[in-house]
């Protein structure tokens, strides 16, 4: 995958998990789980701003927005099977998606020099500790779900 590939799935991913924290942040009827949808949105929103003011990014409308991610990569599956009273439920597809997006970020910010600009690695640098703690959120969530299953 180029680096160019990379950004374009983060952007995707970015934008659907912004918009599926959104809905799951409304939904969940349990305010700790509500709080850790919450800090994933706005995490996703940071970025996504910070990308738009350094020009990396410009703003879409809804009407030129791109086809949705595959099932098991996207999260419109997730938000058509989320449960509010079991909004955890979803803990390991949520963890396979967090642990995509940092893996993205991260091969970004350490891809080739002439293959993106200082201002994409300042910008990364800002976000990554945001996104790596609400992966570990997920990560407890999910080994909590493997434990009660066993």
């Amino acid at each position: 995958m180029t680096t160019f590939d990379e950004a374009q799935l983060l952007i995707r991913l970015l934008r659907e998990g912004r918009d599926y924290y959104a809905f799951a942040v409304d939904e969940t009827r349990d305010t700790e789980t509500a709080a850790v949808f919450a800090l994933a949105l706005k995490g996703r929103h940071d970025l996504l701003e910070d990308l738009v003011a350094t020009r990396l990014l410009f703003q879409t409308s809804p009407a030129h927005a791109v086809r949705t991610l595959p099932p098991d990569l996207g999260y419109e599956e997730l938000r058509h099977q989320f449960d509010a009273l079991l909004p955890q439920a979803q803990a390991a597809a949520l963890l396979a998606r967090e642990r995509r997006v940092v893996d993205l970020m991260q091969d970004l910010f350490d891809a080739e020099p002439a293959a993106h600009s200082p201002r994409l690695q300042s910008v990364l640098r800002t976000h990554y500790a945001h996104f790596v703690d609400v992966e570990d959120c997920f990560a407890r969530w999910s080994r909590q779900q493997e434990l009660a299953a066993a």
